[in-house]
């Protein structure tokens, strides 16, 4: 969690930079990922939007099966605070696939 969030801060730091999709690539990371780090990384989402407003999707990618449950309890608990722009993926390929249908989507607008 603390890697996603550093390249969410990182990457996102400028402005023009919010929009941007983002695939973050977690395939390999092994291990339990604690309700408390969640809830951090979610307090973390909670508090971007407030401070910076709507960011671009974002696509996790994770094959272990407890780093899954792990970052797929981090989305359901974004959605819950109305954050829905952030999916797992259990494929590289998916994960690909669904941030070029999205950004497809929003340039159609």
């Amino acid at each position: 969690i603390d890697e996603l969030l550093k390249s969410i801060r990182t990457l996102r730091s400028r402005v023009e930079q919010r929009m941007v999709p983002m695939l973050f690539d977690a395939r390999g990371t092994r291990g339990n990922i604690s309700d408390a780090d969640v809830e951090r990384a979610v307090d973390a989402v909670r508090h971007a939007m407030t401070g910076g407003g709507v960011r671009g999707h974002v696509a996790v990618v994770a094959d272990d099966d407890a780093f899954y449950a792990g970052v797929l309890r981090y989305e359901t608990r974004c959605a819950e605070i109305g954050v829905r722009v952030i999916r797992v993926f259990r494929h590289l390929d998916d994960a690909q696939h669904w941030l070029e249908v999205v950004a497809a989507a929003r340039n159609l607008r």
